[in-house]
């Protein structure tokens, strides 16, 4: 798919990473990590400006080959970067996908993810004909599973070793969407 695609919502912009986001980006997962650490093993303070670059590049050459889809997040008003959302894991056998997100610390309780979700749920259902989209969540992550059902979907079990996390596999809970729940 080409790069030069674009959502957008009441107040925010969704797009493909370009390669000026890498300021961005960083500083938003430096400002974050924190608060994403404990639920994205990638999101530490290490993470560096080789390994933002890193992201981007890999992002863009799997939006553009159909490997996934990550979108940069960002507030229209004022243009600030919010964070990412992606549809990963595509299995066209079963016609689904993996739904993620991460929002930056200052953008949090604020319905940003739920408006960014939404978006690209349509997105997948509507442009890329999925039929099933997943979200996984740490048992403990529960700002992540108000997301999931703020975003009509349906809990369906905690799967054992769903998650592998810091080289350990640990249960996560599996929430999903199918069309018919948007509407």
């Amino acid at each position: 798919m080409k790069l030069d695609f674009e959502l957008t919502t009441p107040r925010l912009i969704l797009r493909p990473f370009k390669t000026a986001d890498l300021h961005a980006f960083l500083d938003a997962v430096n400002q974050s990590n924190q608060y994403l650490q404990p639920w994205l093993e990638w999101c530490d303070n290490n993470f560096d400006q080789q390994q933002a670059y890193e992201w981007i590049n890999a992002s863009r050459l799997s939006w553009q080959h159909d490997y996934s889809y990550e979108l940069a997040i960002f507030d229209r008003i004022n243009d600030d970067f919010v964070g990412t959302v992606s549809l990963s894991a595509i299995i066209p056998l079963f016609n689904s996908a993996n739904l993620g997100y991460w929002i930056k610390y200052n953008y949090h309780r604020q319905g940003i993810a739920t408006e960014a979700n939404t978006a690209i749920i349509q997105f997948a259902f509507q442009m890329l004909g999925l039929t099933r989209l997943e979200i996984i969540t740490h048992t403990d992550n529960y700002a992540s599973q108000k997301t999931a059902l703020a975003c009509n979907a349906i809990f369906e079990c905690e799967a054992r070793n769903r998650i592998f996390y810091q080289n350990k596999p640990m249960n996560g809970y599996v929430y999903s969407l199918v069309p018919q729940d948007l509407y």
